[in-house]
């Protein structure tokens, strides 16, 4: 089995070794041109060293060991076979060495440095040991015969074992650029997941904060007038200041769900913007403070429900931003529900509590309506508790949605202080 190595070098920036790493790709792209030509050069210069010393046996075996090394690197196992086999009839035909045996040191060469099979590079270490120790005996003259055919062996064997050596290193250098050309392929491609990964977190958080920001704005809108609708048809009079106040309550709540969307998106145009933490905190500082949850809990209260809002805008300002805005939207979500579900007569309540350890967020309704969003064990697919769920246990907390015992609709949230979410959001 021959080893296929793909490209490793082809680096898109300047190298000061570009010349090298041309001529290495263009002898591995034309390896078989290459040998051919070597294989043209050694036979004209060994070959007719070898007709020199042996005459016509000489150049027989010459060149017929010599040729084969043009496809030495499309077939090594086959020239190894053929050397091996023109190794014996040169043990019997030719009684000295001859200059063409440098090709048996480069078939060596070749088979360690290209075969994956530790097998078969092994059996040729092998055969080239004992064509070594034959070599020795076949070549050695008297007088020591013995001591010269034993002395020629070793020489043999030990340039024959480095020749292998120094193929298996290249092998093995080879194996080490194959290896981290497919790392860096796979770094590429867990780049491309995680850029793909992101954007998909980017456009779900953006979703998240779109859903609320246009559930709350439109359930407002809609209950306002709706009941200046109801009080247009039905009431013995409706003065002008009621009509301006409904009016008002309906172009502010339009303007900012106006200005949080395009915030939304200016954060997914910001190309150089890959966290999604900025998206889901899309606000600036200058939002998700006590000042903006007191006009939230206004709003609601102007479009008809009553809401007990127990928190100190201070406390509630001293709080890392990523943890405020969770709670803001957490109130958003929770307080738009009682407009849509609550039905009526309902009253609600908004209680922040921080202890040592914890924040408290609780939210509550005596509404006789059902919040059909979510079951009541606050399990199911909803998306705007869902979205409320997300973000509580991105910091850690815990998060819960249920119905009261006997009418009405609580949320429970608890986030620790300590989160690393928030104290890096807020830094």
């Amino acid at each position: 089995m021959v080893t296929s190595h793909p490209d490793p070098l082809n680096a898109p920036v300047e190298r000061p070794d570009a010349l090298a790493v041309t001529i290495y790709r263009w002898g591995r792209d034309h390896a078989l041109l290459l040998d051919s030509i070597f294989a043209g050069v050694l036979l004209v210069l060994l070959g007719a060293a070898s007709a020199f010393i042996a005459d016509l046996p000489g150049l027989v075996v010459a060149t017929l060991t010599i040729a084969p090394l043009a496809v030495r690197r499309r077939y090594p196992i086959a020239v190894l076979v053929w050397t091996l086999v023109m190794s014996i009839v040169q043990l019997v035909v030719v009684p000295i060495p001859l200059p063409g045996n440098i090709a048996q040191a480069v078939v060596i060469y070749t088979v360690a440095a290209n075969v994956a099979s530790f097998g078969v590079r092994s059996a040729t270490l092998v055969a080239a040991l004992v064509g070594s120790l034959l070599a020795g005996f076949r070549w050695s003259t008297p007088p020591d015969y013995g001591r010269h055919a034993l002395a020629a062996a070793a020489v043999l064997a030990v340039l024959a074992a480095l020749v292998w050596v120094i193929g298996n290193l290249v092998r093995g250098r080879e194996e080490n650029l194959r290896q981290l050309a497919g790392a860096v392929v796979q770094l590429e491609q867990g780049r491309r997941r995680l850029e793909l990964f992101v954007a998909q977190r980017e456009r779900v958080s953006a979703a998240r904060e779109i859903h609320d920001i246009v559930a709350h704005s439109l359930t407002v809108v809609i209950v306002q007038a709706d009941g200046a609708a109801y009080a247009a048809a039905n009431a013995d009079r409706w003065h002008r200041t009621q009509a301006r106040e409904v009016l008002d309550v309906i172009g502010a709540t339009a303007r900012s769900a106006l200005a949080e969307v395009r915030t939304v998106v200016d954060v997914l145009r910001d190309v150089d913007t890959r966290d999604v933490d900025t998206v889901s905190g899309a606000s600036h500082d200058g939002q998700a403070t006590g000042a903006e949850l007191g006009r939230l809990v206004d709003s609601v209260r102007a479009a008809g429900v009553p809401v007990e809002f127990d928190s100190h805008p201070a406390t509630f300002d001293a709080l890392p931003f990523r943890l405020r805005f969770v709670v803001l939207r957490a109130v958003q979500e929770s307080l738009t529900n009682v407009l849509k579900h609550a039905g009526s007569p309902v009253n609600a309540q908004v209680a922040i509590e921080c202890t040592a350890d914890d924040l408290c967020l609780r939210i509550v309704d005596d509404g006789p309506g059902r919040h059909v969003d979510e079951p009541a064990t606050g399990t199911g697919a909803g998306h705007g508790l869902a979205g409320m769920r997300e973000r509580v246990h991105e910091l850690g907390g815990q998060f819960r949605a249920e119905h009261r015992p006997v009418r009405g609709f609580e949320v429970t949230v608890v986030i620790p202080l300590n989160t690393t979410v928030g104290e890096r959001s807020a830094a």
